[in-house]
């Protein structure tokens, strides 16, 4: 019990600092993830309830109520879980993002059934944050039509961004497993990591959908968004035989700093170029690893 309270105070702690300080909260999925992996399913049940409780009781004393942001904290603790319980049963990274990725599509399908007009309410939000730029003084640094421009990509991008906050937490998680009891262990999985088969053609055959249908249909616009989390997905597919292939041929490390750098800079260049590497070792074969796996 005293283990299960204490990665609760931590998975509730670093929940509460991410309401000021968003990068905080890939620690407390991370949490969340290493006990998933440790501990098994009726662990982390107890350490995310505790947690959970501890968080909705700090934000009432906090703030008189637990509200949106409550929820927004403690959300990512189930797709965590199941994908790092995916992990702990089969061994195998690239399953256990395929599950995370499935869970951001059906947040994306959710949010468009809640909220039809989507571009809506994102032009709405940053009208009103340009509204309170100006009344304090500051220079509008939008137009109408900017502002309409980039509400029509905010919601895609958050969904970018959620698929790689979740990603990041598992693979945390997975790393502190690592150091603590299997060091070097974690680099050689990710180094070897593959996705499931079966995202290939469901990407294309969405694709084809997205492409046929356009933004004319909410259809067509869930499959645009379903193409964004599928793409990502490949992206970190193609990150993994980067590490592979600068580990294989003796490379310096600054190759990867590169890469990181270029996607920091431009992450939709950087993510597009490593999707298409990711799609591409489906035939490739890049790493070998069909063939050492005697064809499988």
């Amino acid at each position: 019990m005293r283990g299960e309270l204490a990665a609760a105070s931590m998975a509730a702690l670093f929940a509460i600092l991410g309401l000021s300080f968003a990068p905080l909260l890939l620690i407390s999925g991370a949490v969340i993830g290493l006990v998933t992996l440790r501990h098994g399913v009726v662990a982390v049940t107890k350490v995310a309830l505790l947690g959970a409780v501890g968080t909705a009781v700090f934000m009432l004393l906090a703030l008189g109520k637990v509200g949106l942001a409550g929820l927004v904290v403690l959300l990512p603790w189930v797709p965590v879980a199941c994908a790092a319980q995916v992990l702990r049963r089969t061994g195998l990274p690239g399953r256990a993002l395929a599950i995370v990725a499935m869970f951001v599509v059906g947040f994306s399908w959710s949010i468009r059934q809640a909220v039809p007009d989507i571009d809506g309410f994102w032009r709405g939000r940053m009208t009103a944050l340009v509204k309170t730029i100006t009344e304090q003084g500051g220079q509008a640094m939008l137009s109408s039509d900017e502002i309409a421009a980039l509400a029509s990509h905010m919601h895609q991008a958050s969904l970018g961004v959620m698929m790689m906050a979740l990603t990041g937490m598992l693979l945390m998680a997975r790393w502190w497993q690592s150091s603590l009891y299997r060091p070097d262990a974690f680099g050689e999985e990710f180094r070897t990591m593959a996705l499931p088969l079966w995202p290939m053609p469901v990407t294309g055959a969405v694709a084809l959908v997205a492409y046929l249908l356009g933004s004319s249909s909410e259809l067509g616009k869930l499959a645009g968004d379903v193409v964004v989390v599928l793409m990502l997905l490949f992206a970190v597919q193609g990150l993994a035989i980067a590490h592979e292939r600068v580990k294989a041929a003796h490379a310096q490390r600054s190759w990867l700093i590169g890469v990181y750098v270029v996607a920091a800079l431009l992450p939709q260049f950087a993510a597009s170029v490593l999707a298409l590497i990711g799609m591409a070792d489906y035939v490739a074969d890049f790493r070998q690893l069909r063939r050492k796996a005697g064809g499988l």
